[in-house]
């Protein structure tokens, strides 16, 4: 088991306190990955998706530097994403979530898992 030293020099240095209101202001919802295309114009490696919200929120899409899966491991995947953030365009491309991952020590992107027994449009709290 790595000493307290250890693990922190990998990680990056902690985010400013955040309040209770801040957090609770972004929508984090459960989606399911509808289409997966290639995104050739994109700086670094990454797919464009296309996610099922459910009802409310509906289909949003978005790039995600998320090349360690392949389009096969990610149809129909279910994913969490930020969802009330606002788009933004990245390489001509309108993102318009932000799907959610954990980062490891050599920056891949590996997705958050909400489970198999929630469906799209179920809010994360």
């Amino acid at each position: 088991m790595p000493n307290a030293s250890t693990a922190s020099a990998a990680q990056p240095a902690a985010k400013p306190q955040a309040s209770p209101d801040q957090f609770f202001a972004v929508d984090i919802r459960v989606g399911r990955i509808k289409d997966v295309e290639a995104f050739p114009e994109a700086r670094r490696p990454a797919w464009k998706l296309t996610v099922d919200f459910g009802t409310e929120i509906g289909t949003l899409r978005t790039s995600a530097q998320v090349t360690n899966y392949s389009r096969e491991q990610l149809q129909d995947r279910l994913v969490v994403g930020a969802v009330n953030l606002g788009a933004k365009r990245i390489a001509g491309f309108k993102s318009e979530f932000l799907v959610l991952g954990a980062q490891d020590s050599d920056g891949t992107i590996h997705l958050l898992d909400p489970g198999t027994e929630v469906s799209p449009g179920d809010i994360i709290c």
